[in-house]
Formats: structure tokens, sequence, C-alpha cells
């Protein structure tokens, strides 16, 4: 195998993984929207979502990445997040 079909296998592998990250991460809405019920919290925290994003911020500057996209990503994740929790909560946009 070339090294460039090595590194496109080890892409492929690192592209599943991130995948199956998202998916755990997604799952665990439920968890947050009983915890944000009991508590009585929005399905949209504003300041949650701030921790968040200044989070992965501060990992990608860690990590020496470029934070613009790394926010982006997270933004995406975040709305997926708040996405799955109004589904579950009975408000979601699709039947």
């Amino acid at each position: 195998m070339s090294s460039l079909e090595e590194v496109r296998v080890e892409i492929k592998r690192i592209d599943r993984n991130i995948v199956d990250l998202i998916k755990k991460r997604t799952e665990l809405a439920e968890k947050v929207l009983e915890s944000k019920r009991k508590a009585g919290l929005p399905i949209n925290d504003e300041a949650q979502n701030k921790v968040v994003l200044d989070r992965a911020v501060d990992n990608a500057i860690e990590f020496n990445l470029d934070t613009n996209p790394v926010r982006s990503i997270f933004k995406i994740l975040i709305e997926m997040s708040i996405e799955h929790q109004q589904e579950l909560s009975g408000q979601g946009k699709f039947p």
C-alpha cells in the first residue's frame, strides 16, 4: 500500500470515530433535557452555549488549530443538540 493510501485509510478511520463521537454527543441530549426540565431551564441555554464555544476555542488554541473553523463546528454541534432536545420534547421541526 502506498503512503497516500495508508494515510487515506487512517483518515477514514478517524472520520468514522468523529461520526461515532457526534452520535454519542447527540445521544446525551436526552439526559441534558431531563436535567434542564428538572431545573426549569430552557432548551437553548445561551450561557452554556458560550461555555462550550469558549472551551472549544481554548482547545483549538492548545492544539494550534485555526479557531474559526473549530468554533463553526461546535456551533453546528450545539445546534444539533438543541434540535434533538426539541424533537425529544415534542417541539421539533420534523413530524
